[in-house]
């Protein structure tokens, strides 16, 4: 009869894995589960009277709450594509701001009645808030579930996370279904990036921003973007002196992309880990045993693999040297966020091109959701890592030469808990 009842487990156990949404399944259960993270911590200061968040010009409470949670303005990133849960206000004529700091994401559309927040979480993986900006409201975040209806999806795993489109739309901003949309990550071609984003600063590749898309004498949908140093050179679409910086620089788009497809895979891992555990734990309890089963470890090890290499940035395209500048504020504060060695060494340094980056490697690995992996799957991460550094044992399409690698291994032996091993 235990045999049946194991069997019967597993079988749960398989047919949930194909499912996914770990975040809906014990002992993850987003939905009855209360929140602790960035947000919750904030809204504690702010009812013991520690803290305000008071609105100030065109952009209410955006800049207090940006610095509330240590997000640079230079991160600043526009979206005119309405692709989001504001999307009535959204157009070339009134973009989506978007700012982001390693665990923390912000939205804002002028005279929206609220600025949107996703935060990480160490319970739910990510979490969603508004926050009012009617000056007469009370200054409250507000948990917003519903947003998982477009967070949750195959977008992001099916778990919580942010999502980065490149949408083809017409001259009012609504995306054009017929022409396709792509998910941006570090592996997308150039060309096919930033549809319905504005993109300013030095960027001599193609790519589908700034405009809006027509059909050429072949029926292929395209967009001729044009160059931008800066936001004024769109100063008749919009009002950019609204916007705290004047810029939606293509090194924030770039860090920005890498950081989404890291997060959310780190999201993921930790929500499916947390499960795989969980039921781990109800079959050993069944059979009198102790220790993790094979087959659990297997599991362990293949999602191991799969965050060294998204944290390799494994299938990153390159584009020609010299072909992409970083604005040096965005650059600086990005660079910043992240552990710097006593000789200097850091991740998260952007270069823009051949690669984003100096150094190979996302600085995820030093993010808050890298730290809530649980230990028995952080520790498989990280002995990946240590062999791929120092023993060349490189995931599929890392490039990655010996120089580079013995800089890497250097900083994490410097700055990552647990990597010495």
């Amino acid at each position: 009869m235990k045999v049946g009842i194991v069997l019967l487990v597993v079988a749960w156990c398989s047919a949930a894995l194909a499912a996914q949404s770990y975040h809906l399944r014990r002992p993850n259960q987003y939905r009855q589960t209360p929140a602790d993270n960035a947000v919750t911590a904030l809204q504690a200061r702010l009812g013991r009277g520690e803290l305000e968040l008071p609105a100030a010009g065109p952009s209410g409470r955006l800049r207090a709450l940006l610095g509330a949670l240590a997000i640079p303005e230079s991160s600043q990133t526009l979206v005119f594509s309405k692709t989001s849960l504001q999307r009535h206000r959204i157009s070339p004529r009134s973009p989506r701001a978007v700012y982001f700091g390693p665990d923390a994401y912000v939205g804002w559309v002028p005279g929206a009645a609220a600025l949107e927040v996703a935060v990480g979480d160490p319970r739910l993986g990510m979490a969603f808030y508004t926050l009012a900006q009617d000056e007469a409201a009370p200054v409250r975040f507000v948990r917003d579930d519903t947003c998982l209806s477009c967070h949750a999806t195959s977008h992001t795993h099916d778990e919580p996370g942010v999502v980065v489109r490149s949408v083809f739309v017409d001259a009012g901003g609504d995306p054009i279904a017929s022409a396709g949309e792509v998910l941006v990550s570090v592996r997308t071609p150039m060309a096919e990036r930033w549809g319905g984003w504005y993109v300013t600063g030095e960027v001599g590749v193609a790519h589908r921003g700034n405009g809006a898309a027509v059909r050429d004498a072949q029926g292929v949908w395209r967009v001729g973007a044009r160059p931008a140093a800066d936001l004024w050179v769109f100063a008749e679409e919009f009002r950019v002196a609204d916007y705290p910086v004047p810029t939606s620089d293509v090194g924030a788009l770039l860090a920005l992309e890498q950081q989404a497809m890291v997060h959310n895979l780190l999201v993921r891992a930790m929500l499916q880990t947390r499960f795989l555990l969980e039921n781990d734990r109800a079959v050993q309890a069944m059979l009198g045993e102790e220790g993790l089963r094979d087959s659990t470890l297997d599991l362990l090890d293949d999602l191991a693999a799969e965050v060294v290499a998204a944290l390799m940035l494994a299938g990153e395209v390159t584009v020609p040297a010299a072909s992409v500048a970083v604005a040096p504020r965005f650059a600086a504060e990005f660079a910043a966020q992240w552990p710097q060695a006593v000789d200097g060494v850091r991740v998260g340094e952007l270069v823009g091109a051949p690669r984003t980056f100096t150094l190979p490697l996302s600085p995820m690995v030093h993010a808050p959701a890298f730290a809530r992996l649980p230990d028995e799957l952080r520790h498989l991460v990280l002995r990946r890592l240590r062999r791929a550094l120092q023993l060349g044992r490189t995931p599929r399409g890392v490039d990655i030469d010996a120089g580079q690698r013995e800089a890497l291994d250097r900083h994490l032996r410097a700055t990552l808990p647990g990597y010495v091993g």
